[in-house]
């Protein structure tokens, strides 16, 4: 199995068929920024993908770093958002600049996440300014609400068949994925960390931060084990 994460061909895909996730929460979260007072300046976007949201928050305004592991990826955020500052990197290992907000959205913090998410509130907390919003989702044990799925999707020129299984011991969400796509066949294979609702409030609580949790970004539909987290950044 190919240890490549989002390679070309599934980050073809993803985009054109899975950013559902991310223009559902676009709304939302710019609510939020603009209920916060945060009208302008620099946003992070953690695990920022194919730029979707990247180019949302540009056009709203405001300057955009994006982070993502996958360079596929953001070859099609270069397109989509021109204008933001993009790296190559895990969200795990950034280095975040000063910025008025942070955001992962799509279950970026538990692509290849630690035990403990406290380093990342940590390293967010400094970053950010006092006021300053984290805005993201994660996944939490019962993601797969029956342990195990396996699903079948078509589009334009390709089609994809995806096992999850959900390990309770470990709890670790394997997704095994073989994409089929213009004849060329691949196969990758995603580990994704599930961190329960109420060690990511306490992590974050513990890192300065007041934090509401939500089944949902607004009117946007959830997702099976996905909380959303507001996160507004404490004086210390």
């Amino acid at each position: 199995m190919s240890p490549t994460i989002y390679g070309s061909d599934l980050a073809h895909v993803h985009d054109v068929a899975f950013g559902g996730w991310a223009r559902d929460a676009a709304p939302f979260v710019l609510a939020r920024l603009n209920e916060a007072g945060i009208v302008d300046g620099r946003v992070v976007d953690l695990g920022c993908g194919s730029g979707i949201w990247a180019a949302e928050l540009l056009a709203a305004g405001y300057e955009v770093v994006g982070v993502d592991a996958s360079a596929d990826m953001l070859a099609i955020a270069r397109e989509r958002a021109p204008g933001a500052t993009l790296v190559t990197r895990s969200l795990h290992d950034a280095q975040l600049p000063p910025c008025v907000a942070i955001t992962a959205i799509g279950e970026a913090v538990n692509y290849g996440g630690p035990p403990s998410l406290e380093p990342l509130f940590r390293q967010a907390w400094q970053a950010l300014e006092p006021g300053g919003l984290f805005v993201f989702d994660a996944a939490a044990p019962g993601r797969e609400p029956q342990g195990r799925r396996r699903a079948h999707h078509e589009g334009d020129g390709w089609a994809m068949d995806v096992e999850g299984a959900e390990d309770s011991a470990t709890r670790t969400l394997t997704r095994r994925i073989a994409l089929v796509r213009a004849g060329r066949s691949s196969e990758e294979l995603h580990v994704l960390r599930l961190y329960e609702r109420e060690e990511v409030v306490e992590w974050l609580e513990a890192s300065g931060f007041d934090v509401m949790a939500l089944p949902s970004y607004g009117a946007a539909d959830g997702l099976p084990g996905v909380w959303v987290y507001v996160a507004t950044r404490r004086q210390r």
